[in-house]
């Protein structure tokens, strides 16, 4: 360890000597020392062994920085060699750096940086064409996210996904379904039930009635030679239903631009 003033005094040659050899020691082991240099420059290098910090002086010469850490290999710093994709400056604000405080990774979490083009950001999360949901802010996304242009999306519908094999949903953007659905019934649809019918001799003749019980399908016997079919009910209409699905409500969004 060593510090120096940096002042080569006028002595005999001995002495001028000793004040060369211990200013070139200060320069050699970056002025190292428990306390910082009685004597400072600005941009000069201290090896501060107390906190086990190299620093640097600030252009006005009024404090240190930190560089890195003395007992680590590169003095903790990733290497640019980490990032050979990066090609030009970064610029961040005091603020955005600031956000990184408290930030915790493994070498091997920050390793995976490697190779990258960019860091993702939101705006990489968005591509045009992605869909945002709000569950209670009917906000423009623009407003929100900082950029696109945004489009209100899908008023009362669901979506689904593409789905080729099924020629309903084998188009994107495709739309359709309805609330309700009107259908005429078929006779294979009809639910299993019974009839009351009138059976009997000719429209002269004595008729013998049979009630079919509605619960149990059993008649009862008649006495007569002929048998009348039951006559045809009901209007053939179609019969509309609800086919809406459990649903919950929410603002979305298309991406255009």
């Amino acid at each position: 360890m060593a510090q120096q003033d940096y002042t080569i005094d006028n002595a005999t040659g001995a002495a001028v000597r000793a004040d060369l050899n211990a200013t070139l020691q200060a320069i050699v082991s970056a002025n190292s020392g428990t306390a910082e240099p009685s004597t400072t420059f600005a941009y000069m290098i201290w090896a501060d062994t107390t906190a086990n910090k190299l620093k640097i002086r600030n252009g006005a010469n009024n404090a240190w920085y930190d560089v890195g850490a003395l007992d680590s290999a590169n003095l903790g710093l990733m290497l640019a060699s980490f990032f050979p994709n990066v090609n030009s400056n970064v610029t961040a604000t005091d603020e955005e750096l600031n956000k990184l405080d408290g930030l915790t990774a493994t070498t091997t979490e920050l390793n995976l940086l490697s190779g990258q083009t960019a860091l993702s950001s939101v705006e990489d999360a968005y591509p045009i064409g992605s869909i945002y949901m709000n569950a209670s802010n009917s906000a423009n996304p623009a407003s929100l996210l900082g950029f696109g242009t945004w489009t209100s999306f899908g008023a009362g519908r669901v979506l689904v996904g593409l789905d080729s094999t099924q020629s309903e949903f084998n188009t994107i953007g495709e739309t359709g379904g309805n609330k309700t659905s009107a259908h005429t019934l078929t006779t294979a649809e009809i639910p299993s039930h019974y009839h009351s019918m009138i059976l009997g001799g000719g429209s002269s003749g004595p008729r013998d009635a049979i009630a079919v019980d509605a619960a149990s399908g059993e008649g009862h016997s008649y006495d007569g030679t002929n048998g009348e079919a039951t006559e045809s009910t009901g209007g053939g209409g179609s019969h509309s239903h609800s086919t809406l699905q459990p649903y919950i409500t929410v603002y979305m969004w298309t991406r255009t631009a």
